[in-house]
């Protein structure tokens, strides 16, 4: 009978062990979207100025320069906003999953 119980506390200790362990969290939240200053320092072009002895021609052809440049930075702006957006949704949606695996009991 002394035989049996010396076997059963190793068993004991081992299961309480492994109990305690998996209230430990042990995975951190995500690190932040960080964005380069340099993209967000980025600025579109000012509009070509005009003078009073541009020709119409040169008129038409400055403003569709700047139509263009504007048309491009509007472009690059949306797809920086866009992707700040997904990434800090993913973040988050990443953080919460971990909360709830760091949470369980």
């Amino acid at each position: 009978m002394k035989v049996k119980r010396l076997t059963f506390i190793p068993i004991l200790v081992g299961s309480l062990l492994l109990c305690g362990c998996q209230t430990l969290p042990v995975v951190p939240h995500a690190i932040s979207c960080n964005v380069n200053p340099e993209l967000l320092a980025g600025k579109c072009a000012a509009p070509k100025p005009i003078s009073d002895t541009t020709t119409y021609a040169e008129l038409v052809d400055t403003l569709q320069a700047d139509r263009h440049a504007l048309q491009e930075c509007g472009i690059a702006a949306d797809t920086l906003r866009q992707a700040i957006k997904r990434c800090n949704q993913a973040t988050e949606d990443y953080n919460k999953k971990i909360d709830a695996l760091n949470s369980r009991k």
